[in-house]
């Protein structure tokens, strides 16, 4: 192949953005995917741009995701520029129906916000939803969003604008280390050499990194589904409670997840998950009770031993 300076190893919203960044400092880029650019963790993720109930998160990485979130709007700005999809990035604000936890009072938690200057209210759920009587609830109201699907296809019209090679269904086996150095990135087909190498393979990182294995980095599935636009529906901001929420799109479709299940690889919905998210969904928001499910799917996020 072509010289290039810079590997990267998987093709999600990491890999893809750190690409773009990488070409804008004058570096040459080879991306190598596995499978089809751009459907995998991130593809099938929610696009809620805060991490869920993240006040129970360790303090780094609550500093790093605060850090992504000052940096969300200036980055999909960016993208607009350039003339690609619209990622739907929006501000919808989230309402945690069950913020209180036996470790985090709700002192706990609004010393959490104020830290990271989140604005928040304590509130009854049931002033804005009447059908929920959660009294204490948390209200946070510059939670932002995007549309998954829409974002990785804006970075990959940019990326394949900005020159950056893109090869597909090439999975990497192995990384080759020269003197303690890594030198590149051995495929089934080929063996790809650069100056620096850049593993953003999500689940699949833990058998290519030297000293990790998949015992540190592992697969979890979330299974989702996508109610269809109906008039009724009306949902204007993440509802979230016993770790499933409700998203609204911009087109009137509520997306629901997820569930969180440690069984490999595996990327089949079972009919228990799915009764389970849609049940779940009716009881947040009852106008979902008539309205039909456009889609159903899972993805597999990297887990961790330190979650």
């Amino acid at each position: 192949m072509p010289h290039t300076d810079c590997i990267i190893i998987g093709s999600g919203i990491a890999g893809l953005a750190t690409a773009l960044r990488l070409r804008q400092a004058g570096f040459s880029v080879t991306i190598l995917e596995r499978e089809r650019i751009g459907r995998e963790a991130s593809w099938a993720g929610g696009g809620i741009l805060c991490p869920l109930y993240a006040w129970r998160y360790p303090e780094p990485v609550m500093r790093l995701a605060a850090a992504g979130m000052a940096r969300y709007p200036a980055f999909i700005s960016e993208l607009l520029d350039t003339q690609t999809t619209d990622p739907e990035f929006f501000t919808s604000g989230m309402l945690i129906l069950d913020p209180v936890d036996n470790a985090h009072d709700a002192n706990a938690i609004s010393a959490w916000a104020e830290q990271y200057t989140y604005p928040h209210q304590w509130q009854a759920a049931e002033d804005h939803f009447p059908h929920l009587p959660h009294d204490n609830s948390l209200w946070l109201p510059q939670i932002n969003t995007v549309r998954n699907p829409r974002l990785l296809r804006a970075l990959i019209e940019a990326a394949r604008q900005a020159d950056v090679t893109i090869l597909e269904y090439q999975p990497a086996r192995e990384l080759r280390v020269a003197q303690q150095r890594v030198i590149g990135v051995r495929c089934d087909s080929a063996t790809h050499h650069a100056e620096h190498v850049i593993v953003t393979a999500g689940a699949w990182s833990g058998s290519l990194v030297p000293g990790l294995s998949p015992a540190h980095i592992f697969p979890i599935r979330g299974q989702m589904i996508r109610f269809d636009t109906a008039p009724p529906a009306g949902l204007k901001t993440i509802l979230l409670d016993e770790g499933i929420y409700l998203i609204p799109r911009q087109d009137g479709s509520v997306v629901v997840g997820s569930t969180v299940e440690h069984v490999g690889f595996d990327k089949h919905n079972t009919e228990e998950a799915i009764h389970h998210l849609h049940r779940k969904a009716v009881e947040l928001w009852p106008n979902l009770a008539h309205t039909p499910i456009a889609q159903q799917w899972s993805g597999l996020r990297p887990g961790t031993q330190d979650e």
